[in-house]
């Protein structure tokens, strides 16, 4: 089983979960305060894993679209990682993103990986005046669409 597969399988038992704590959300209506607590705890802990494989899919389909070399360089990889964890970004917020995945990372080294993932069909870019917006683009609908 490819790792792609395996986060799918995550995924779909943490879609099962949060099913069962909002059903225990239901059950708990006429409960006591503690119980609606410890409820509503476990769903707010949930809601971030489920982002958090949501996203390391978007990046890996991202990634594989790229050569071995590309996909094993560190700027690439935060870029992608960046794009595929908060969606849409732009210039000024996608360095200050990468910068905190990788500790640093030069403005030109940022915009040269673009335009190679730009190329490449991984990024799309669009300009509105003076201002960038950075998407990753795969499968856009259904990376930033209702989930």
């Amino acid at each position: 089983m490819g790792l792609d597969e395996r986060l799918e399988k995550i995924e779909r038992l943490l879609e099962d979960v949060l099913k069962i704590l909002k059903r225990l959300e239901e059950a708990t209506l006429g409960a006591g305060s503690e119980a609606r607590l410890a409820v509503s705890l476990a769903i707010a802990f949930a809601k971030p894993i489920e982002e958090a494989v949501a996203a390391s899919r978007r990046a890996l389909r991202a990634l594989s679209r790229l050569g071995l070399e590309d996909r094993e360089d560190e700027v690439t990889r935060a870029i992608v990682e960046a794009l595929a964890a908060n969606g849409p970004l732009s210039l000024r917020g996608l360095e200050r993103e990468v910068r905190k995945l990788r500790g640093s990372a030069s403005r030109a080294a940022i915009r040269s990986r673009l335009r190679m993932l730009e190329e490449a069909g991984v990024v799309r870019v669009e300009r509105r005046g003076r201002r960038m917006v950075i998407y990753l683009d795969v499968d856009q609908e259904e990376a930033f669409g209702p989930h």
